[in-house]
């Protein structure tokens, strides 16, 4: 694919970042209403080169519908009966490629796309295709093609554009951009009768004729299954796969500004994760010196999210009293949070990877993560994270001055949950790979064997692996616990956008059909490196115990006999487990 570089003013946001609905946008812009398209129908000019501009629309538009198709070359073609939206995208790619059948002609009239055209009207179907190209760059950032031709995702944005909701969003995009064509037959007929040319009037009527049959075909699967607001504000919310620039906080940093930097930072670390997901086990950068980093800079994240959002609820009014409610249950999410990363923490303290001391990119965007909520939380604009946690906290007529502020401030706090989840989703995802590489060590306990071997470490056993594994389990689970809990938070005055939203704002029915999800659910099952839950657990599944409460109250008893273990190892060599100024210290000291 060519370098994606967009034309100057077209799909941007207030952040600058490039979202899919500015170049469709703009695309309906250039068009313009069914008056003025009609007028320039009207005034066709050149014949030849209004057909090879729409032409050029046609094919784009062909390009949008294919790749809205569920993996079309690889159906069963016409062996198989299509319904619904199934139907509709075959018989909407019938439809513009019968279009373009009848538009392709001659070379008379054609033009380097950018060259401009003589008539407004060819203009206009030039630039409404330049603005449908950039869009679908920006679509295809986040999707690639494996060496068989398989598709691959390029950032956690893939699975979702590729969800069966936002492809009917997409068909339906489609279908309302030739709703918006239809007045140039009626333009162009009146206009080219009068110049006498029949065979021009009709290759574009019958253009315009299939373009009619590919919005009644979408339409009627709308009809069957109608695409959500929701599920299209989202497509056009969609933004351009680049992260964006590492922010550093200011001395006097507002309170928007510090919002803004949370936001973006928190953007960075899910990006992060994303790709530290990926990572194969023998990477380098895949050590327990990132995986501490990451627990220990979440638990003073979840900690800030908590301090946040109860200064709001002190702050609201006694008029507000199901906000400020709403508040305090965010707050004590974001509490049980930040007591599953301390636990997570905890017990990577006590194993190890055979490399050390590299930072993965996931575990420096978590600690800026930590360092810019601290900077909200707390008055000090100095505040660092070798500071502590033992600072005065922003009073809340500061902190929110307005709705707006307190808006903003629990958007910030949302996608800061948000990103713990998945960090936490990509710590357990590469700390299971290295376990199963045999990466995962632990101090060696007999002095007998230490002796015989003369190494200071061993390959920690299937049961430790597996307790860090349930606490990464419980932390995923506590942190998007959180995350939904703040979105329930509802402040009537809406913050301005300041950046696209998070891949999990997509409804739940795409939300379910992501490969992430199934592999969550999968992972649930399995808990253990080598496929075992924990003793009490095993026990109880022996017995025939379903009831998932009665498993779970199991699964605590495993986790907490395990920690005492932990902590009695930790007592014994002198070991002080931290807290969270033990991890604010810890990763300040880290490289």
């Amino acid at each position: 694919m060519r370098s994606w570089d967009p034309p100057a003013g077209q799909g941007r946001t207030l952040t600058s970042r490039a979202t899919f609905g500015g170049f469709l946008g703009a695309a309906h812009e250039h068009l313009g209403s069914p008056a003025s398209l009609r007028a320039a129908a009207e005034q066709s000019g050149y014949v030849a080169e209004i057909r090879h501009s729409l032409l050029r629309l046609a094919i784009v538009m062909h390009r949008y519908v294919q790749d809205a198709r569920d993996e079309p070359d690889r159906l069963p073609g016409r062996a198989r009966l299509l319904v619904g939206w199934d139907r509709a995208g075959a018989e909407a790619s019938e439809a513009l490629a019968q279009a373009a059948a009848v538009l392709h002609g001659d070379s008379a009239g054609r033009r380097q796309l950018g060259v401009r055209a003589g008539s407004d009207l060819a203009q206009r179907l030039d630039a409404a295709t330049v603005s449908l190209i950039y869009g679908r760059d920006l679509l295809q950032t986040h999707l690639a093609r494996g060496p068989d031709g398989e598709r691959q995702y390029r950032s956690e944005w893939g699975a979702v554009l590729t969800s069966p909701p936002m492809s009917w969003a997409l068909l339906g995009e489609m279908a309302a951009l030739a709703r918006q064509l239809q007045p140039l037959r009626g333009g162009l007929e009146r206009s080219l009768l009068a110049r006498g040319n029949p065979q021009a009037l009709r290759r574009l009527s019958a253009a315009c004729h299939w373009l009619l049959v590919m919005d009644n075909s979408i339409q009627a699967a709308e009809r069957q299954h109608p695409v959500s607001a929701a599920d299209r504000a989202l497509l056009q919310a969609l933004p351009v796969n680049e992260r964006p620039p590492r922010p550093l906080p200011n001395l006097n940093e507002p309170i928007g500004g510090l919002c803004e930097g949370v936001i973006a930072t928190a953007e960075r670390a899910r990006h992060a994760a994303w790709l530290s997901a990926s990572e194969p086990a023998w990477s380098p950068a895949v050590t327990a010196t990132s995986l501490r980093r990451v627990a220990a800079a979440s638990t003073v994240t979840s900690h800030h999210c908590e301090i946040l959002l109860r200064s709001l609820a002190g702050g609201a009014q006694e008029s507000a009293g199901d906000v400020q409610a709403e508040l305090l249950r965010a707050a004590d999410a974001a509490a049980f949070a930040r007591t599953r990363w301390l636990g997570l923490a905890r017990s990577l303290d006590h194993v190890t990877t055979d490399t050390r001391g590299q930072l993965s990119p996931a575990a420096i965007e978590a600690g800026d993560l930590a360092l810019w909520t601290g900077r909200l939380a707390y008055s000090d604009p100095e505040w660092t994270l070798a500071s502590g946690p033992d600072r005065e906290k922003r009073p809340a007529m500061s902190l929110a001055p307005t709705l707006d502020n307190a808006a903003e401030i629990v958007a910030a706090a949302h996608r800061g949950c948000e990103s713990l989840t998945r960090l936490a989703q990509g710590g357990r995802k590469q700390f299971r790979a290295a376990a199963n590489a045999g990466r995962i060590l632990v101090a060696t306990r007999s002095a007998a064997k230490l002796r015989r071997t003369a190494r200071p470490f061993e390959a920690a056993s299937p049961d430790r692996i597996n307790a860090v594994l349930t606490l990464y389990e419980y932390t995923v689970g506590a942190s998007a616990g959180a995350a939904d809990q703040i979105s329930h938070v509802d402040i009537s005055a809406q913050a301005p956008q300041r950046s696209a939203p998070a891949p999990s704002d997509v409804s739940a029915g795409a939300a379910r059909t992501t490969a992430e999800t199934a592999e969550g659910a999968a992972q649930r099952n399995d808990v253990g490196a080598d496929g075992r839950p924990g003793t009490i657990v095993r026990t109880l599944r022996a017995l025939g115990v379903t009831d998932i409460e009665l498993l779970e109250r199991g699964a605590e008893i495993d986790l907490t006999g395990e920690q005492l273990i932990v902590d009695a190892t930790t007592a014994v060599r002198g070991g002080v487990a931290r807290s969270t100024r033990g991890g604010c210290e810890a990763l300040e000291a880290e490289p």
